[in-house]
């Protein structure tokens, strides 16, 4: 299955910078995600398609083992409450 994500894009202006890359992007995709709930479809068919689809992209561009490393650590960093704003009481 290819993906959007895995075709490879040209942009007139890129951007400088690491830090504006992941602020553009993120601005993007809540855009993205917004737009995906206001036709109906559910937060979690939202959220696992965009994962799919984000791995479809890394195992072209890196491969299944630099993936899978990846994977393997964004777990824990899961684990670690990461990805949450409210910390839960342990």
């Amino acid at each position: 299955m290819e993906t959007a994500l895995v075709q490879k894009h040209t942009t007139t202006t890129p951007i400088a910078n690491d830090e504006e890359q992941r602020k553009v992007c993120f601005e993007m995709f809540n855009a993205y995600w917004a737009e995906a709930i206001n036709k109906g479809i559910p937060f979690d068919t939202v959220g696992t398609m965009s994962i799919a689809a984000a791995l479809f992209a890394l195992v072209a561009k890196h491969g299944p083992e630099t993936t899978a490393e990846f994977v393997q650590d964004l777990a824990k960093s899961v684990l670690e409450d990461q990805f949450t704003s409210i910390r839960r009481a342990n």
